[in-house]
Formats: C-alpha cells, structure tokens, sequence
C-alpha cells in the first residue's frame, strides 16, 4: 500500500501529537517495510526554525527509513497546493489511503475520493475549556465535526477519548476504533547501571528521585505534585525531577517552592535529549501525572515500560494507561498524591507488585500489536472504499 500522513504536528510538535505521529511512522516503517509511507509536510522552510533540538533527531531517524517519503509544498504557488495541488500529489503517487495524525484532515484533502483515516487525541477544550480561553471553541467543534464527517473511520486513542466522541459529537460508535498509543522500543530496553550514571551525573540528577515528564502548562496540575511533596515528611521526602518545557504557569510552581522552603527539591534540568529519556525513567523511585486531563498519557505509558511504580490522575483516559498497577489519586488532593507516593516508596511489596503488573499490562501497547491493528484497519477501509 501507498499510505500517505497529515504531518504538521510530525514536524512542529516536540511532545503530545507529535512523539504520537513520528512513534506512529516509524514503527510502520520498521514493523512492516514493504509498504510505502508519504509524509505531506508543512512549509519547508519552516521546518528547522520550528523543530527543537530536542525532537530532531528524531525526525532524521524516521525521515530516514527507506519506506518513508518527505512531500513538500512546493516554494511558489502555495495557495494553489492548499487548493488542489496536495490532492494532485495524493493520484500522482498512487496514494491507497490518507492518515489524519492529529485531529485535522486538510481540505484539499477531504475533497478528496481516497479513503480517509482520523485520529482524535482528546476533546479537552470541550471538558475544561477553561484551558483554552484564547481558543475559538464554535470554530474548533466545526472543524472537528467536518474531519471526522470527512472520514472513513475515527481512531481513537483510548476508550476514554471514544466516549466523549459519542457524547459531544454523536458519531456512531461503530464508525470509531480505539487503538491505543504506544512508546517507542527504547523505553523497553534495559538501561545498564553504568548508563544511568552517566545521563544522571550529566544532568546533574540526584541518586533517587521522583519524576515528573511533561508541559508544565496549568491543565498537566503540576502544582498539586509539588504540594504533595510538602505533605511527606522531611526525612522521607525525595525531590522531584521535571522534565518539560516551561509556560506562564510554571510562575505558580515556584513561587509555591520559594514559599514553602522546597526549591531544593525541585531539579528541573533546561535540556534533555530524548535519547536519555530511558535512562532517567528508570533511574526515577515513583512517575507521578496528576493532569486533570488526558486522551492517552503518553509519558505513563513510557514510565510502566521503564519499570517504574506511577501515580496518576483517576480522571479521563489515565487508568487505562496506567493499568492495574497504577495508584490512582484525585487530582485536587495533595495529601492523596502523597500517600499513593509514599506506599511505592516505602512498601517494597507494593512496588514491586505494581512494577510486575505494569510489565503485564504493557505488553498491549507494544508497537507491533499497534502496527498490526493499524495496517489490517488500512487494509480494511482501502477494501471497502475499492467496492
């Protein structure tokens, strides 16, 4: 099949849809070759100014794979392309069917006769849309309602995300498919002793800490972890590593720290290399996420492959990604986060129980039980349109 990718996020977003989108590719690449994968990029131009240091390499490695091809809008003439030359692009390359990564078929496309796939991710404006106050709301439902009209079949990425679809849309549940997200290989393997010491001496990590992986926009509630840490005693707190980009509300974080005499305890290292991302899950005692909400979670899913006891939000998709291992919390109660940390902590056998189920429970999300599921849905929605 020639299988061709809405790529914007692919190559503008550093986490969220964007690990999703090149996970996703690359794994398709990898786990089944003889397939041709198209990715419909955004301005070319824009490519290197937007993509971080972070999640370049990233791009390179998948970029780089012999079943994966870059498709560029050309330098001139680009409202023409937006028109109808994208949809030119998909005949000329023989294109089976067209993957909406993130949320949004372009209209070019959904003009289109090929068969169309959309992901939906989460439908967090409609839930607190109080995180989205500079956001058109009326605009984005109708841009929603227009892609998922415009498709064949919706995936959505948990049973969670499937719910609210139904709820606030009123799309058949039988036209929308949960496949879950899953973590890159990496996050698997076994980091050696000697590897962990190096990433935590690089960064200047301490020798046990608790993690956090993540924005730390107002929505991902990273406040309420920081106040579950005044709520462990002394000399049984630990500091928290946090791993994510900085936003308006990380003010909040650390003013709070200052306040309360916990700065020391917060290491929040400026850059870190996706590379070394496996190495510090599993150098970390406890990952907390205490978002108050999530289509997926991502970075649990990324934690429980590293062997690591986590504590998440009992809201929205989280339980399904943490599994029957996870400790769930309310997110407004810190002294809950607190005690669901210091059970992993300090009852052995509790974290070792939830790093046994964690190991179990991941084994669905492993990227060739997903590639599977997504080529035989291609394969499927090719077949029917084809009739």
């Amino acid at each position: 099949m020639n299988i061709a990718f809405e790529a914007k996020r692919f190559f503008e977003s550093g986490t969220g849809f964007g690990t999703y989108s090149r996970t996703l590719v690359g794994n398709l690449a990898a786990d089944f070759p003889e397939n041709e994968y198209f990715l419909y990029a955004p301005d070319a131009e824009r490519n290197l100014s937007i993509a971080s240091l972070a999640h370049s390499a990233e791009i390179e490695r998948v970029k780089s794979q012999k079943a994966v091809q870059v498709i560029y809008p050309p330098r001139r003439g680009k409202i023409y392309w937006k028109l109808l030359g994208a949809r030119r692009s998909l005949q000329e390359n023989q294109i089976d069917l067209y993957h909406g990564l993130a949320q949004q078929i372009p209209r070019s496309i959904r003009l289109s006769k090929i068969p169309k796939i959309l992901t939906i991710h989460d439908l967090i404006y409609r839930e607190h849309p109080e995180f989205s106050p500079e956001d058109d709301l009326e605009t984005l439902d109708r841009q929603l309602r227009v892609a998922c009209a415009a498709s064949d079949r919706v995936i959505a990425v948990s049973e969670s995300t499937k719910t609210d679809l139904v709820r606030f849309f009123s799309i058949p549940p039988e036209k929308i498919q949960v496949i879950y997200s899953c973590c890159d290989p990496r996050f698997h393997e076994k980091v050696s002793w000697e590897r962990k010491v190096e990433v935590q001496r690089r960064y200047q990590l301490p020798e046990k800490y608790l993690l956090y992986v993540g924005s730390m926009a107002a929505r991902k509630n990273l406040l309420v972890i920081v106040k579950a840490l005044n709520e462990i005693p002394v000399e049984k707190r630990l500091p928290l590593v946090i791993i994510g980009n900085e936003t308006d509300y990380s003010r909040q974080i650390f003013d709070y720290a200052d306040r309360t005499n916990l700065t020391d305890y917060l290491v929040v290292p400026s850059y870190v290399h996706t590379n070394d991302l496996p190495a510090i899950y599993q150098g970390a005692q406890v990952f907390i996420y205490m978002s108050f909400y999530e289509g997926f979670g991502l970075p649990i899913m990324e934690a429980i492959a590293s062997g690591v006891p986590v504590v998440v939000s009992k809201t929205s998709a989280m339980p399904e990604a943490a599994g029957p291992g996870g400790a769930l919390a309310d997110p407004r109660d810190p002294a809950e986060v607190a005690s669901k940390i210091s059970e992993f902590m300090w009852d052995e056998a509790a974290r070792e129980g939830a790093i046994k189920s964690g190991f179990a429970h991941v084994k669905k999300f492993e990227h060739l039980e997903v590639s599977r599921s997504l080529i035989s849905m291609y394969e499927e929605v090719a077949k029917k349109s084809a009739i």
